[in-house]
């Protein structure tokens, strides 16, 4: 049978991490928590279950955090979970069936479902859902390479790839203030990639894209259908866009 690593990155990630790990822990061999700084209850969690290693890195960006996540896990498949990714029982159910089968290909999607603010979603800025997502490769293979953005970071390096069965259920932005607390968050990351592009950041990107943003997220995508939680999420689209070019200019 192949054996998988699985790996989850947490900071103040309590919440749900259990919920992870129990899922994880049914197909995973061993589960890697790559921790950057809780001070609430996760590594306490974390450190009853059986099979789960936890290791602690100062947090630079999510393309260096996953790498080095992947180069600590003992086998070269690798599975990943954010900490608020909850794979269900059908993407279990099929993990499993691989396992004793094994691999015909070199990293495999598998379908995303987005919650924010309590509901299920159509849009979270920039991701219309359901989205499919690299989250199980060989890690000898792929990885996230140079071509990878340090936030929204996307794995690469593969020849084939499959489709799993189920889905991975995402609960993010549970309130306002987890909301703006990723906000801040990703823009500074996100600001970083445009730096690091050498893109001119002119007037137009500055004062036109964050309400082209709101638009496009807001109406065109869909995220009207969504009620309140939608009209919250259009706003993020339009602070997510006018900040990440705000920071980028600021630091030029």
């Amino acid at each position: 049978m192949q054996k998988i690593s699985a790996y989850v990155l947490t900071k103040n990630s309590e919440q749900y991490i259990q919920d992870v790990l129990t899922q994880l822990l049914k197909f995973a061999d061993e589960v890697l928590i790559l921790d950057s700084g809780s001070d609430d209850r996760t590594i306490g969690i974390a450190s009853v279950n059986k099979g789960v290693r936890i290791l602690v890195r100062k947090f630079d960006n999510f393309k260096n955090q996953r790498n080095f996540a992947a180069s600590k896990c003992k086998h070269d498949w690798v599975f990943f979970a954010d900490s608020d990714e909850m794979p269900d029982d059908e993407l279990v159910k099929d993990i499993l069936k691989l396992k004793q089968e094994g691999f015909a290909k070199e990293a495999y999607f598998v379908q995303r479902e987005w919650y924010a603010l309590g509901k299920k979603v159509h849009v979270v800025y920039p991701i219309v859902s359901p989205d499919s997502v690299v989250r199980l490769f060989d890690k000898s293979k792929s990885g996230f390479g140079d071509s990878s953005n340090l936030v929204h970071e996307t794995i690469s390096g593969y020849t084939t790839s499959g489709v799993l069965q189920g889905k991975l259920i995402h609960k993010t932005f549970d309130s306002q203030y987890e909301l703006n607390k990723k906000l801040f968050h990703y823009t500074s990351l996100a600001a970083e990639d445009i730096r690091n592009s050498g893109k001119p950041i002119t007037g137009i990107k500055l004062y036109l894209s964050p309400v082209a943003a709101f638009i496009k997220w807001y109406f065109i995508k869909g995220g009207y259908k969504d009620g309140k939680a939608g009209l919250t999420l259009g706003k993020y689209a339009y602070d997510y866009t006018k900040l990440k070019y705000s920071k980028a200019a600021s630091k030029k």
